[in-house]
C-alpha cells in the first residue's frame, strides 16, 4: 500500500506542475524569448514589405520562420550597444503573425516564412530616420527553438509626405497656369489676316490658377468634362505620390479608379470634338463668312469662361452637366476620405459608377445632333453664295437674271470698252434685288443661330 501511496502522490505532483505550463505556456515563453537572449538565438533573415514605415502606423515584415500557431512572435525598437548588445528603446505591439504571402519570384514563401504586422513608434518630426527592429521568435515544439532578425527601416513622417506631395501639386498647377496663361495671351497667328469681329479678353496668370479659365475649351467656355479629368488626375496623383514618400512603392490603382480616369479622359476628349464641330457650318460656307469678316477665324466666347459654364449650356440648365459634377464631388470626398492607402481597393457601386458613365454618353450624344436650324442657315448660305456668283458673272458682262434668278443663255460676252461699275450694278436690278433679299435673311438666320452679331454691309458681294 506504501508502495502504491507514493507513486499515487508523485503522479500528482507532477500533475500540478504540469498545470501552469499547460495554462500559461505563451506567458511562460515570453518571458525567455528577450532582447537580452538574442545573443543566444538562431539569426535567420527578414524583410520588410514596403522601403518605408510610417511613423506611428503599421509595418509588415517577412521572417524566414515557417508560421504554426504556437509561434511567440516580440518585435523591439532598438539601438546597438557597444558591446555587440542591444539597448530596448521601447517594445512594438505585435498586431499580428500569419504565414507569408505567395507572391511571385520572392524568397518569403507561405512554406518557409511569416509574416508579422506590428505598430510603429512615433517619430515626432521625423524626416526618414532609419530605426532598428530586432524580432524575437521562441518555440519549444520547433528547431530552433529560439530565432532572432534584425532589420533596418527608414521611418516616414506622414504628415510631411502629404504636405509635400500638397507642395509638388500645388507647383505643377501654378507651373502649368502661367504655360498656358502665356499661350493664350499671344496674339492668334491668323487674327491679321482674318480678324474677328470680337475678340475674348485674354486673362492674366492669377485668373488662369481659376480651375474653370485653365480648363476653358475651344470656345472660351468652362468645361465640366475637362475640369472633372483635373480634379481626377491631381487628387489620385497626389494620394499616389503620398503614399509613395510615406512606403516608398507606387501601389496598384483599382479597376474603379482606374475607370473613374478612363471615364472622365474619354468623356473630355470626345466632349471637345464635339464642342469643336458644335454649331459648325459646312468648311466652305464657313470659310466664305470668315473671308467677309463676319465669323472669326476661332470662334472664342467673348465674356470668356465662367462658372455657370459648367451647369449651363446655351442658357439651359443642362442636368447633365450638373449631374456630372454633383457625382464627381461625392466621390472625390469619398477618396479623399479613403485615403491613399484605398486606392488599390477603393471601390465605386456600379450604379453609381454608371450614372456616370451614362450621363457622358448622353451629353455627348446631344452635342452630337446638330440643330435643325444651323442645317437650314448651310443651306441658305449656300444659296447666297451662288447669287453672289450670279451677281458677279451678270455685273461682268453688263447683263441681268430674270426674276427667278437665271442667267439669260446664251451669255452675252463682256463689254469690249469698260463701263463704270455703277452702271454695272444699276443694269442688274433683278440680281441685286434678289441677292439682298436673301442677304437680310441670312444675317438674321446667323444672329439667332449662332448668336453672333452681324454687320449687313459685310454681306455685300465682292465686286470689281
Amino acid at each position: 500500500m506504501s508502495t502504491w501511496a507514493g507513486t499515487l502522490r508523485l503522479f500528482f505532483f507532477l500533475v500540478l506542475g504540469a498545470v501552469p505550463a499547460l495554462m500559461l505556456p505563451a506567458e511562460l515563453r515570453a518571458q525567455t524569448c528577450t532582447l537580452e537572449t538574442t545573443s543566444q538565438a538562431a539569426l535567420v533573415d527578414a524583410a520588410s514589405s514596403t522601403h518605408f514605415v510610417p511613423s506611428g502606423g503599421h509595418a509588415q515584415i517577412f521572417v524566414e520562420r515557417k508560421y504554426v500557431d504556437s509561434l511567440t512572435v516580440r518585435v523591439f525598437d532598438a539601438e546597438a550597444k557597444s558591446d555587440g548588445g542591444w539597448k530596448m528603446l521601447s517594445e512594438r505591439p505585435v498586431l499580428s503573425i500569419k504565414p507569408a504571402p505567395e507572391r511571385p519570384n520572392q524568397r518569403f514563401t507561405p512554406s518557409t516564412s511569416s509574416a508579422i504586422r506590428f505598430v510603429v513608434p512615433d517619430i515626432p518630426n521625423s524626416f526618414w530616420e532609419t530605426r532598428t527592429f530586432v524580432v524575437r521568435i521562441c518555440d519549444q515544439a520547433s528547431q530552433p527553438a529560439s530565432a532572432a532578425a534584425t532589420i533596418s527601416i527608414s521611418v516616414s513622417p506622414p504628415y510631411w509626405s502629404k504636405i509635400i506631395a500638397l507642395g509638388v501639386l500645388l507647383l505643377f498647377y501654378v507651373v502649368f497656369a502661367f504655360m498656358v496663361s502665356r499661350v493664350r495671351r499671344q496674339p492668334h497667328p491668323l487674327s491679321t489676316k482674318y480678324p474677328a469681329y470680337a475678340t475674348a479678353s485674354p486673362f492674366g496668370f492669377w485668373q488662369h490658377l481659376n480651375p474653370v479659365i485653365l480648363t476653358a475649351n475651344a470656345f472660351n467656355r468652362g468645361s465640366i468634362q475637362k475640369l472633372q479629368v483635373l480634379l481626377f488626375s491631381f487628387l489620385i496623383g497626389g494620394m499616389v505620390l503620398s503614399l509613395v514618400l510615406s512606403l516608398g512603392y507606387l501601389t496598384d490603382l483599382s479597376l474603379t479608379v482606374a475607370l473613374l480616369l478612363g471615364i472622365s479622359a474619354v468623356g473630355a476628349a470626345v466632349a471637345q470634338t464635339t464642342a469643336t464641330n458644335r454649331n459648325r457650318l459646312g468648311f466652305e460656307n464657313w470659310a466664305w463668312l470668315v473671308k467677309k469678316e463676319i465669323l472669326p477665324i476661332n470662334q472664342a466666347d467673348q465674356a470668356g469662361p465662367q462658372l455657370s459654364d459648367l451647369v449651363m449650356t446655351n442658357r439651359e440648365l443642362d442636368i447633365y452637366k450638373l449631374q456630372t459634377l454633383i457625382f464627381t464631388v461625392v466621390v472625390a470626398l469619398a477618396l479623399l476620405v479613403g485615403g491613399e492607402e484605398s486606392l488599390g481597393n477603393f471601390t465605386v457601386p456600379q450604379t453609381l459608377l454608371g450614372i456616370l458613365g451614362l450621363s457622358q454618353v448622353v451629353y455627348v450624344s446631344g452635342t452630337f445632333a446638330a440643330p435643325a436650324s444651323v442645317s437650314d442657315l448651310d443651306d441658305a448660305i449656300t444659296s447666297l453664295r451662288d447669287l453672289e456668283t450670279k451677281v458677279q458673272t451678270v455685273i461682268a458682262r453688263n447683263a441681268d437674271t430674270d426674276a427667278d434668278g437665271k442667267l439669260p443663255v446664251p451669255l452675252p460676252p463682256p463689254p469690249a470698252s469698260p463701263t463704270p461699275l455703277k452702271d454695272r450694278i444699276a443694269n442688274a436690278p433683278n440680281a441685286t434685288t434678289l441677292y439682298a433679299k436673301k442677304a437680310d435673311q441670312v444675317e438674321i438666320m446667323i444672329e439667332s443661330t449662332l448668336g453672333a452679331e452681324v454687320d449687313r454691309s459685310k454681306l455685300d458681294p465682292a465686286l470689281a
